[in-house]
């Protein structure tokens, strides 16, 4: 094949070349950005939130209708509940996410905030049976989307050491904002504030008004919970897969994930989240194996124009 043939086929080559180059994704990388919303001046018993308040929230949604809440965690993959695909389809293809609104069917003259993003991988737990634990799942979408004031990623916590000095929490989600009442156009996220509740002492107020012997746990190691004792706040449905996201020094950390309760504000039955921790190392291994970055290093790239360059002058380099 001549210069001129070769320079061609590097031409026609170098887009697939440039997506080719696997970027792996560090936690370092992802902690410049993410955990910091702008600044500005319901779940069960909870208020509206601004549309800024909260970059990293996400709609998963079945069809086009709103099935769960989800976390942006990184350009091309947001964090939900597994349960959350349990009865659906896992075909990729009839899921989608929207980020970027606080309501989940905006006005047209917000349209320009709102960013949809087809579905195009889904990763249950693999330890994930159909009940918590484990109750954890990850969507990578079919094109990354762009950080923005509206848009932007949770930081993921390595340890709940992390939490050691933090006593309240925030929940999002557009669930119902009572047992048997919906939330009501124009579907604005809610947000209530919740106390984080230990281990012990959650597994203790489930057995409250049960049969259940003391030494049959119900509350798993993967798992935390936030609530108050007489109820009045809460998650209910809709809210599952969302966030339950912590300030730590400043910076918003997703401790947990909407996962299971009894009922809505009941008494000594506070939310059950996922505890994202003890998940971190399979998250990030997940991210890191799986993505693909389409932004070609800045040598890469110089290296592939100078060949391109060189095979395409009329004459050879050397002398024949």
């Amino acid at each position: 094949m001549g210069w001129g043939g070769l320079g061609l086929l590097l031409l026609l080559l170098l887009p697939l070349l440039l997506r080719a180059q696997i970027q792996r994704i560090e936690g370092s990388e992802l902690n410049k950005v993410c955990g910091q919303p702008v600044k500005e001046g319901r779940i069960f018993g909870g208020h509206k939130t601004t549309f800024k308040q909260w970059p990293w929230q996400a709609s998963l949604q079945y069809k086009s209708y709103h099935w769960c809440g989800a976390t942006l965690i990184h350009s091309s993959w947001v964090m939900t509940a597994a349960h959350c695909f349990q009865n659906q389809a896992h075909d990729p293809s009839v899921w989608r996410i929207q980020l970027g609104s606080r309501t989940i069917r905006p006005p047209k003259l917000s349209v320009g905030q709102l960013y949809f993003r087809r579905v195009s991988k889904i990763i249950v737990h693999p330890l994930y049976f159909g009940w918590p634990p484990k109750d954890i799942a990850l969507a990578k979408l079919q094109m990354p989307i762009r950080f923005q004031k509206n848009i932007l990623p949770i930081c993921l916590p390595t340890s709940m050491k992390n939490f050691e000095n933090v006593s309240l929490c925030w929940v999002t989600g557009w669930g119902r904002i009572k047992e048997y009442e919906y939330l009501r156009k124009p579907w604005h996220l809610q947000a209530t504030e919740l106390p984080l509740i230990d281990q012990e002492t959650c597994d203790q107020y489930y057995h409250i008004g049960t049969n259940l012997p003391l030494f049959i746990t119900r509350i798993y190691d993967d798992m935390l919970c936030a609530g108050f004792v007489q109820g009045q706040k809460d998650t209910c449905q809709g809210d599952s897969g969302g966030p339950l996201a912590c300030m730590v020094n400043g910076i918003w950390h997703q401790a947990g994930i909407v996962s299971w309760g009894d009922g809505c504000g009941k008494p000594y039955r506070p939310s059950v989240f996922t505890n994202v921790s003890v998940h971190t190392d399979w998250i990030l291994e997940i991210i890191n194996s799986s993505t693909v970055s389409i932004i070609p290093s800045k040598l890469f790239l110089l290296f592939s124009l100078q060949l391109c360059q060189a095979s395409l002058r009329p004459f050879p380099l050397w002398p024949a």
